[in-house]
């Protein structure tokens, strides 16, 4: 288990350290998500965790790397359910937010996040957890900022935590850049 823990770690730096060859093309950010949760169902009946999708109607579509979308919506819904200990429910919401982006929003009943530790979420090494790296959601918010979207965090003590991913609207995000 230690040598699966450091070659999760050593993937992790890798995926900071060297430029992926990524294959972006189209696809439904609603396809993704439901992928994600099917991967993570065992897991989470495992934790007593359910998981509510409300998947837009709509297709989302995005242009994007599917499996570097899918590593962030692990790394998130990992630490919802870490984040409850005696289980309960996540609800994963897709939709259109405006005219410029589309909002994926993964809501947990966990214990929540102090505003000084949301502040330095994203942050390299930063963990909250006992056998945490703090690379996790650094790696998430690399992922997002190369997708041209953006990550809001919004979190009570005792009621939980809301992280709203946004996506550009737009065919290609790295043509601006």
């Amino acid at each position: 288990s230690e040598l699966q823990r450091i070659e999760n770690i050593i993937t992790e730096f890798l995926v900071l350290a060297k430029p992926q060859a990524v294959q972006y093309r189209e696809k439904d950010v609603n396809l993704i998500v439901q992928e994600t949760i099917d991967l993570l169902h065992a897991e989470a009946l495992l934790c007593n965790v359910i998981f509510f999708p409300a998947l837009s109607p709509d297709a989302l579509m995005l242009y994007c790397e599917p499996n570097q979308l899918k590593q962030v919506f692990i790394n998130i819904l990992k630490n919802a359910i870490e984040s409850m200990k005696k289980g309960g429910c996540i609800r994963i919401v897709t939709e259109l937010n405006d005219d410029q982006y589309m909002k994926v929003s993964i809501t947990d009943e966990g214990g929540g996040i102090s505003p000084e530790k949301l502040k330095k979420l994203g942050e390299p090494f930063y963990t909250t957890k006992e056998r945490g790296t703090g690379l996790g959601l650094m790696v998430s918010y690399k992922i997002i900022e190369e997708h041209g979207g953006k990550i809001e965090v919004e979190s009570e003590l005792g009621k939980g935590s809301t992280f709203h991913l946004f996506f550009p609207r737009e065919e290609d995000p790295r043509q601006e850049s």
